[in-house]
Parts: C-alpha cells; sequence; structure tokens
C-alpha cells in the first residue's frame, strides 16, 4: 500500500514540478471501537432513562405488525480497523504563523469491520491555519454475521439481510475552524484550543430505493437514500503530558432535504427530520512517540414513540412524541503513525 502511494505522489511531483521538492506522504493506522449501553429505548421512562439490561416483549405479540421488542440482554459494540496514507503537498504558503504550513492533502483510506468494507479518498485545502475545507467520496458493502451489515426494510417492517447485495456510497463536502490561544500566547501550557466542523453528505444505497429505508453497519436501520448534516464541535485544553488533550465533544445528526420532510414531527411523523445529539467528554492520551488512544464517554437523544405506536414492527409508521436522553456508550479510538 505505502508502496503504490508514494509512486502515486511521485507521479504527480513530476506533473507539478512545484510539488517536487517538497511533498511528503504519511501513514496512519487507526482502530476505532465502543461498548454501547441497553435501554428500553424509553417505552418504561421519559428524560434521562437509565441503563437496563433485559428485553422488554411486545404486549401485542399475537399482532404481527406490532411485535417488535425493546431493549437488550447485553448492550452492543463496534469496532473497525482504517489505514490511511496521506499525500501532503504545500501550497499558498507564505512567511507568516497563519500561512507557513499552507497544504493540500490527500487521503486514500481503507476499513474493515467485521460486517463491512469501505474504500474513501479525501482531499483537504488548509488556506490559512484556522481554516480546513475537504470534501471526499467512497464505497462500502457489508454482510450478515448474525449483526446485519447491509440489508433493507421489507414490507412487513422486518430487515432483509443483503449480504454483498449492493453498493453503499457517499459524497461529502466540509469546512473546519479550528483555534489555539497558543498561536496568539505562545507557551507549553496555553493550548486552550477550539473546533468547529460542518460536513454535508449525500450517502445512497443501490440497491434502494429514495423511499425504502435500509440498514448499514448493523446501526439502527433508518438510515434512507439522502442528504445529512453532521456538526462536531470541541472545545479543549492541551496540556504536554500524558494526557494530551482533554474536553467537551457535542455532535449533531440529521436529515436535510427530501428526506427530511418524509415524516416531520409537526405532521405527527416519525421524525425524519429529527436531529440527534451526541455529547461528553474527551480524553486523548499520548501512549509513545507516535501512538495515542483517546478515550470518549457520550450521551445521545433518542426518539420516544407515542404508546399506542412504539411496538409497531416498522418503523415509518410509528409517532413521534418526544425526544430522550441516555448513557450512549463508551468509545475509543487508538492511532498509529507507521
Amino acid at each position: 500500500m505505502k508502496r503504490i502511494v508514494c509512486t502515486i505522489a511521485t507521479a504527480a511531483a513530476l506533473a507539478f514540478p512545484c510539488f517536487a521538492q517538497s511533498w511528503h506522504a504519511e501513514t496512519n493506522f487507526e482502530f476505532e471501537g465502543d461498548y454501547s449501553f441497553p435501554n428500553l429505548e424509553a417505552t418504561d421512562a421519559s428524560g434521562l432513562v437509565p441503563i437496563r439490561y433485559g428485553v422488554v416483549d411486545s404486549p401485542n405479540a399475537g399482532d404481527p405488525t406490532q411485535a417488535r421488542s425493546a431493549g437488550s440482554s447485553w448492550g452492543g459494540g463496534q469496532a473497525k480497523a482504517i489505514l490511511d496514507s496521506r499525500l501532503v503537498f504545500p501550497m499558498m504558503t507564505g512567511q507568516g504563523a497563519l500561512t507557513k504550513d499552507n497544504n493540500l492533502a490527500i487521503d486514500f483510506a481503507g476499513e474493515l469491520s467485521p460486517v463491512s468494507v469501505n474504500g474513501n479518498v479525501k482531499f483537504t485545502l488548509t488556506p490559512v491555519a484556522f481554516l480546513q475545507f475537504n470534501a471526499g467520496g467512497g464505497i462500502g458493502t457489508g454482510w450478515d454475521i448474525g449483526f446485519i451489515g447491509l440489508g433493507v426494510h421489507a414490507a412487513d417492517g422486518t430487515i432483509d439481510p443483503q449480504n454483498f447485495g449492493g453498493i453503499i456510497y457517499r459524497g461529502w463536502f466540509e469546512g473546519v475552524f479550528q483555534f489555539d490561544l497558543a498561536a496568539l500566547w505562545p507557551g507549553d501550557w496555553h493550548h486552550i484550543v477550539a473546533l468547529a466542523d460542518d460536513k454535508l453528505e449525500y450517502q445512497a444505497y443501490s440497491n434502494a430505493s429514495d423511499t425504502t429505508p435500509w440498514i448499514w453497519e448493523a446501526d439502527n436501520g433508518m438510515d434512507f437514500n439522502g442528504w445529512q448534516l453532521y456538526g462536531s464541535y470541541f472545545l479543549g485544553y492541551q496540556m504536554p503530558i500524558a494526557l494530551d488533550t482533554a474536553g467537551l465533544l457535542f455532535q449533531t445528526q440529521g436529515y436535510v432535504g427530501r428526506a427530511a420532510s418524509m415524516s416531520p414531527l409537526s405532521s405527527g411523523g416519525w421524525g425524519s427530520d429529527f436531529t440527534q445529539l451526541t455529547f461528553g467528554p474527551l480524553f486523548d492520551f499520548q501512549l509513545g512517540k507516535g501512538s495515542s488512544i483517546a478515550i470518549l464517554p457520550q450521551f445521545q437523544t433518542g426518539i420516544k414513540w407515542t404508546a399506542a405506536t412504539q411496538w409497531d414492527t416498522d418503523f415509518t409508521k410509528r409517532v413521534y412524541q418526544d425526544a430522550y436522553l441516555y448513557f450512549y456508550r463508551i468509545a475509543f479510538d487508538y492511532n498509529l503513525k507507521l
């Protein structure tokens, strides 16, 4: 992989002589995972719902359309390995602190989880130290091992697994604002850092129409072809010790455009326009040269359905009542520079 990336970089340098003396390549291995705590999906509570191990069956089990269960006997988990090779080309550089590191970076990444495989490419332009713009795209597919990596919803609301049944494809545009107080007030203990990241992404499944819901990488199965808006906002403090960075991370996710209007909350629908909030502290530890691990305990908001519709096997027939908050997961992200 690294030899292929270097060959591509050499060709780029020959095609653009201004890059020939200064480009460089970076390769990183990343392993991310989490353990998700179970709850009963607010079927017996509201507000901040407790962690509850166990499964509650529908009291209407005699009706196959009202026969779903809520909760989990053990929770859930995710794991994904990522190999990323980056080519960095200095561009629009200047003499000042705001422009000396300006560059164009190209990332080629491969991802493998127990139920999916993905390939992505991303272009990142840094025109000034506190601002980045990037655009990219990717494709992937999945399979079923008891956890469904790829599938569609059948007419009765159940999920039909589709082993390598099609392609998930995506493309995005993203803007990132980043700030470090130490750039204005130099010092090892002056790194108060802030980041605001907004991304508009189109994601679709090749074997699903725009009105057919699908499941991807064992998620909640409420996916549709369409545009989503992601936000990520971080405020933290960076230190010259093993605990490199500590702070608070807030993330938002919601459909925009047609997918958001299919079932708006205002019409008593199931809530395709619901914006999900995930938040919690982030602790990033330096483990050694080129090695680090981030730990993220996180809370998340979810949809509480009305009592009359909460057991329907087809989520598109449920009706939104309110939002609830739950202890979502403990996630980790290990990074190693190769």
